[in-house]
Parts: structure tokens; C-alpha cells; sequence
């Protein structure tokens, strides 16, 4: 007798639910120790972007991610501007001349090279940020672990403290979609956790401490991320 799949799918779920009956009667058996009570929820927030804005890693990072990215400009345009001799010269030549089909497959190479260098670069500098991207933001959420464990929060939830611009709907309706509408500012870990980000940094760097870093909320300073 050939068996459809619905009966397999009821059986399937059958032993499923067997297993999950059975399961309690077997711990039973067994001696073991009384999980401990879950921890109190304790709320606390961050604006991820104003993090972004005044880690100071995070302007290093972007100049040089600018540089770069203009040294590969300034090499393609190299090469634009040789295929552009190239084809200021071949108007003053004779069509169908071998120096003419010389100097033409010179810039159809030129062309194809530029061409291929820009894909190529559009390529490894959209890699190159989201790698960048993907590190700092482990960064802030190990900083923003080791914060909330400082302070006995259990929970962060991400907001935006950046001001609505009514004249801007974007935003506007953006900010109406948040989740978060309203969050005592008193359990705001952003300064604590862009100030031990940046004194990290500093320490790690080399780089002196710029005068005007302020201090944390309430003097939080806190233990090395993990």
C-alpha cells in the first residue's frame, strides 16, 4: 500500500508531539539543577549614528577610504586622457591608413581598460565599505555590551536623538515608523559609549586626546570591550 504524504506529515507530527511530551518525564529522572531566574529587563538606548559621527576611528577610516578612492580616479582619468590624444590624433590622419587602424585599436584598448577599471573599482570599493562598515559597527555593539553590563542594563535599543525636520516629509515619516516614541534620556549610553570608543582608539593609536572629547555621562567610564 502506498502511503500518501499527508499520513507521513501526521506522523511526522506525531512523534513530534510525542517527543514533546516525553521529553519533561525523562528530565524528571534526572537530577538537575533549578535554572536561575532571568534577569530583571532593564532598558537602555543608543543612537548608533551619533556613534558613527564622532568616532573618531570613523573619520580616519573615510579620508583614507576617500584618498583611494580618488588615486583610482586620477588613474582612469590617465587613462581617458591618452585615449583622448589617441583620438585627437587619428582626426589628422588618413582613414583606413595602417597608422590610422593603429592609433583606432589603441583606443578601442584604452576604452575597454577604462572601462573595465571602473566596474573593477566600483566592485573593490563597495566591498571595502561594507567590510569597513561591518567592523565598526562590531565594534560599537561590543563597546555598547560592555556599557550596558556597566551600567546592569539588559536590554539596548537602538534610537535616533537627530531632531525631525519638518521640512523634510522623509524624515518625517521615518521618524514616525520608529519603534521607539519616547526613551528616558537617563539611560542614553551614547556619550558613554562614544567617549570609551574614542579613548580606546586614542590608545591604541597613538593619538593624543583632543581637548574638547567631554566626559562620560555621570563618569561611566567603562571596562575594556571584549
Amino acid at each position: 500500500m502506498i502511503v500518501s504524504s499527508r499520513s507521513l506529515v501526521a506522523l511526522g507530527l506525531g512523534v513530534i508531539g510525542a517527543g514533546l511530551l516525553v521529553g519533561p518525564s525523562l528530565g524528571q529522572q534526572e537530577k538537575s539543577a533549578k535554572p536561575a531566574a532571568p534577569a530583571p529587563p532593564v532598558v537602555g538606548t543608543v543612537d548608533v549614528g551619533a556613534v558613527l559621527k564622532g568616532y573618531e576611528k570613523v573619520k580616519v577610516l573615510s579620508e583614507e577610504f576617500k584618498a583611494a578612492a580618488l588615486a583610482k580616479q586620477n588613474e582612469l582619468m590617465k587613462i581617458s586622457s591618452e585615449a583622448q590624444q589617441e583620438a585627437e590624433m587619428l582626426q589628422k590622419m588618413t582613414p583606413g591608413s595602417p597608422d590610422f587602424k593603429k592609433h583606432e585599436d589603441k583606443i578601442t584598448t584604452l576604452k575597454a581598460q577604462m572601462e573595465a577599471g571602473r566596474e573593477q573599482a566600483q566592485r573593490d570599493f563597495s566591498l571595502r565599505e561594507s567590510e569597513m562598515m561591518a567592523t565598526l559597527y562590531k565594534e560599537i555593539q561590543e563597546w555598547v555590551a560592555a556599557i550596558a553590563k556597566h551600567r546592569g542594563m539588559t536590554y539596548i535599543l537602538k534610537v535616533s536623538n537627530d531632531p525631525i525636520a519638518a521640512n523634510n516629509p522623509n524624515a518625517v515619516f521615518a521618524a514616525i515608523e520608529k519603534s521607539v516614541v519616547y526613551a528616558d534620556p537617563r539611560n542614553d549610553i551614547t556619550r558613554d559609549v562614544l567617549f570609551n570608543m574614542n579613548r580606546n582608539y586614542q590608545a591604541n593609536s597613538g593619538t593624543k586626546p583632543k581637548a574638547s572629547t567631554p566626559a562620560t555621562a555621570g563618569g561611566n567610564a567603562a571596562p575594556a570591550a571584549n
